[in-house]
């Protein structure tokens, strides 16, 4: 039998608590630089919960970032991964610093993170109740996993807040042990250690109580008075106050002599509260769902606010999108925690959303609240401050859970909190609530729609295995067609439970199309329940400017949009825009993403394309598609102008009111945006060549091209540049067509589809031929050239474009034609032939100051120099053109370089260099679906 292999991160150990250390058994672990440190230091402080790139990046450099946070992140994650697991291989998934959606997740059980097992102690402390010594065995081996100031040596905004926090929890832990300690007799212990304390936290009153205590009971009255007198002085020099009312009460019992101040046995447990209102005890939750699915994570980290939360009144706010489950959630929770609060459970729909009746006023709430508290009815006062004040009154001391579901706002639920810190408060909303958070402490959980594994679980208990089995690809195809929204998926469910006959094939079929998806999201029986009406509701709440925000946005072809594309497309200055979409995000219709980043959830956006064809005009939709498709064009051509200021320029209509084009100071700033927007821009040409708009269809796909060729992007050159043809087709435009037919045909070429190449080649160079463009004549000759490589023909077109470019005068074109006659001669074996081609092509473009075709020249000559047997050659020239092609961003340039490097080295005998450099050579070629990936893989395994 197999052994089963061992999980690479059950040795390992995360200590925060202290510097940031991390150990695999008893050897330390080299975390590397300190803000690659501070990256696991917010991932092991998160441990078991998904980090975004976004949030670590905030938490790593603050507000205002370096452009290169992003790829730094990616740097520091896989450093972390190479020290976490030595022994994992470069294509291997990490098992303890795995991927998760847009961020990372730290896979380590709680007794592996000191953190962790310093809350779980506490928590486990909290519930020891009258077991005092259980409680004291807690709290000290908590204290015991501290080593000094936590995350010392950390740089960044979180390590800052972080220490705060935990030196506030450090110190409540020291209290609680100081306090079982004098409830055990262990007064002398706890003066010998708070007297250090206290004198590192002078202001803390509750430490210099708990010392003037154990004085007290050590017989040492004298001095514990004396402890009370310099707590006043520093009091007054520091702050310019006086001790506490609790402090001021401990002073005069001691003075007293107070006999039951030096009682050392534990006191009895209080009995406990009679129930509220007679003899009933509210119990107002609803029922639970026996199918509730997931959400271990947000469950966890509500269970651990409820026990570790020190003062105050506990209140949770979950919030999210309409359908993502927050009732569901509040409901199973506060059935899992109501043995907890055996005073009662009170239940209120405030109606924050409901499509029938305004929301809840308070007033009308508080009556709810206080009827359930057994308040007859003729007894409810009638001022609601009055109210507030009666049902603050009747719960303060007890152990009441209150949930408050579907809330409109903050200032609705102000006055439904209750004023105990015994009690616990659940609030639901579909609106962020940061007022709640700010001024009244609340702890925030937003949802996000559920995993790929719990969409399929959710079904699966809904409606049986049996009906599910044999489907795997149609419930995984169901599943993403509902957009993992728990509402939906129960929709879904629902159908197929009423529906015997009905197979999971043809509900998935029946939501392929976009237009018809929401249809098939209800259920007929329930209206209120359907979809489309659950969204209608938070969109019908909205102030008419959002609405047409919101609905534009539908109008928009790619998954995710920018503020400044959201201006244009709402034709709206950038400022007001930006409120607009906080808003948005704040009611859950938008998601943020990243800063001036936001994106629609799938069934969300065909809800508001739905409402901008049913409520803007089809003149008003066509202008703000032009808008949008203008701002992306000047964009992009403005972006092509940085990257590659030697192409011809785009002719470009003038820039329409509202849709302020970016300008790009550097070319990685230009790199960036082309890069993140890529989706979007190969969405708008398409969508371009949907509508017809032939302008657009030609200049944003030859504004991309520079781009999704130094980037590899094959594929999305392919789609763009036959949108191109086809637009030039349709605008009857010769010259135009025949730039687009060059363009597919190289990115056929990239591609390995030959035939089809020279198809377009030989098709352009015919109609620049016929039209007498040389420019255009001499280009296609040479793409018709490189494209053979091999034989006389090839060298007969090269020479042809040669000889057009030197009379043009066109000197880059004449150094990269020269580079392709170099490559030819060397696959012919004339190696004098292609040297000094590549000197007078090295000469041209380093002249022209064109690093990325000189790269070229150096790549090409490196080849050369490994035939010759000049290794050292070889790789100067490989190196260097591959330092340029990687700092201008060309994947696939770095990579031909990389795999030259490797065969040099090779040669030279120097394997372990060699083996590394090819596989950085075969990890790209992978990424681009090079085959050269595999051969290279076959060439390690041999």
């Amino acid at each position: 039998m197999p052994v089963p292999e061992t999980d690479p991160g059950s040795t390992i150990r995360v200590e925060v608590l202290g510097p940031v250390r991390a150990w695999r058994g008893d050897v330390e672990i080299d975390l590397g630089a300190p803000r690659q440190r501070a990256v696991l230091a917010v991932l092991a402080s998160n441990a078991g919960r998904a980090v975004s790139r976004t949030e670590l990046i905030d938490s790593v450099w603050g507000e205002h970032p370096p452009a290169s946070a992003e790829g730094s992140v990616h740097t520091y994650i896989a450093g972390l991964r190479r020290a976490l697991e030595p022994d994992r291989t470069n294509r291997a998934p990490s098992q303890v610093l795995a991927s998760a959606g847009s961020g990372y997740l730290l896979r380590l059980s709680e007794d592996q993170v000191d953190l962790t097992a310093f809350e779980t102690h506490i928590a486990a402390m909290r519930q020891a109740g009258t077991d005092t010594q259980c409680a004291l065995s807690h709290v000290e081996s908590a204290i015991s996993l501290w080593r000094g100031a936590p995350l010392s040596g950390i740089p960044g905004p979180f390590s800052e807040l972080e220490r705060t926090r935990l030196a506030e929890l450090y110190l409540t832990a020291v209290e609680h042990r100081a306090s079982l300690m004098l409830h055990t007799g262990r007064a002398t212990d706890v003066v010998a250690e708070l007297s250090r304390v206290v004198h590192e936290h002078p202001l803390r009153e509750k430490l210099r109580g708990l010392l003037m205590s154990g004085l007290y009971r050590c017989g040492r009255q004298a001095e514990a008075l004396e402890v009370y007198a310099e707590t006043r002085r520093t009091l007054a020099d520091e702050l310019g106050v006086q001790p506490g009312p609790e402090l001021r009460r401990l002073h005069a019992r001691i003075l007293a002599n107070d006999p039951d101040l030096a009682d050392r046995a534990p006191r009895p447990a209080a009995a406990p509260a009679a129930p509220l209102g007679g003899p009933v005890v509210p119990a107002q939750l609803p029922h639970d769902i026996n199918t509730f699915t997931g959400r271990d994570t947000e469950l966890a980290l509500l269970r651990r606010h409820l026990d570790t939360t020190e003062r105050g009144v506990l209140i949770a706010a979950i919030d999210g999108i309409a359908g993502i489950g927050k009732t569901a959630l509040a409901v199973h929770f506060a059935h899992t925690i109501a043995g907890r609060f055996p005073d009662g459970q009170l239940y209120v729909n405030l109606r924050g959303f409901d499509p029938n009746q305004p929301p809840l006023s308070a007033i009308d709430a508080l009556g709810q609240l206080l009827r359930g508290l057994g308040v007859e009815a003729h007894q409810v006062p009638s001022a609601a401050e009055e109210q507030a004040s009666m049902y603050r009154s009747l719960i303060a001391g007890k152990r009441i859970l209150v949930v408050l579901d579907n809330a409109a706002s903050t200032d609705q639920l102000r006055s439904l909190l209750p004023g105990s810190q015994t009690c616990m408060v659940l609030v639901t909303s579909r609106n962020r609530l940061g007022g709640l958070v700010a001024r009244d402490g609340a702890y925030r959980i937003t949802l996000d729609v559920l995993s790929a594994d719990e969409s399929r679980e959710l079904l699966v208990r809904s409606v049986g295995e049996e009906r599910l089995t044999g489907c795997p690809d149609a419930l995984a195809t169901l599943a993403d067609r509902c957009g993992h929204l728990p509402l939906a998926l129960r929709i879904i469910a629902a159908n197929l439970a009423a529906r015997p006959h009905m197979t999971v094939n043809d509900l998935a079929e029946a939501l392929c199309h976009e237009q018809d998806r929401l249809d098939v999201l209800s259920s007929p029986d329930d209206e209120t329940t359907a979809v489309r009406a659950v969204f209608s509701w938070s969109y019908h709440a909205l102030k008419p400017e959002a609405a047409r925000t919101f609905r534009l946005l539908g109008l928009h072809p790619g998954p995710e949009i920018g503020t400044a594309a959201v201006a244009a497309l709402s034709e709206a200055p950038l400022v007001a825009t930006r409120r607009m979409l906080d808003g948005l995000s704040s009611c859950h219709l938008v998601e943020a993403i990243g800063r001036d980043r936001y994106r629609l959830h799938d069934l969300l956006r065909v809800y508001a394309t739905e409402r901008a064809l049913t409520e803007e005009p089809p003149a008003e939709r066509a202008a703000a598609t032009g808008r949008l498709m203008s701002w992306y064009l000047h964009t992009s051509a403005a972006a092509d102008r940085v990257l590659m200021p030697q192409n011809r320029p785009i002719p470009l209509e003038p820039v329409l009111e509202h849709c302020e084009p970016l300008a790009f100071e550097a070319y990685h700033h230009a790199l960036a945006w082309l890069e993140q927007e890529r989706v979007n821009l190969v969405a708008a040409c398409l969508e371009a060549g949907r509508i017809g708009d032939h302008e657009t269809g030609w200049k944003l796909p030859t504004a991309l091209v520079y781009f999704l060729e130094l980037r590899s992007y094959w594929e999305d050159w392919i789609a763009t540049q036959q949108v191109a043809v086809a637009a030039a087709r349709s605008l009857d435009v010769a010259e135009i067509e025949a730039l687009a037919l060059r363009s597919l045909g190289n990115a056929y070429w990239r591609r390995n589809r030959y035939d089809e190449a020279i198809g377009c080649f030989q098709e352009g160079l015919g109609i620049t031929q016929r039209l007498g463009d040389q420019q255009g004549t001499a280009t296609l000759l040479y793409d018709i050239g490189a494209a053979s490589r091999l034989g006389d023909e090839s060298l007969r077109h090269l020479r042809q474009a040669l000889e057009i470019f030197s009379g043009l005068g066109d000197r880059r074109y004449e150094g990269m034609t020269l580079v392709k006659l170099a490559r030819t001669h060397r696959n012919r074996g004339e190696v004098e032939q292609a040297l000094e081609h590549l000197r007078q092509s090295l000469e041209i473009v380093h002249e022209l100051g064109d690093r990325r075709c000189e790269a070229f020249g150096r790549s090409e000559l490196a080849r050369i120099h490994f035939d010759l047997g000049n290794y050292g050659e070889t790789l100067s020239n490989a190196r260097w053109a591959c330092s340029v092609f990687r700092e201008l961003g060309d994947r696939h340039g770095e990579a031909c370089a990389l795999h030259v490097c490797g065969t040099a080295l090779q040669a030279r005998g120097e394997l372990p260099a060699a083996r590394e450099t090819y596989l950085a050579a075969a990890a790209i070629f992978a990424q681009l679906g090079d085959p050269r990936a595999t051969e290279i893989a076959a060439l390690l395994a041999a």
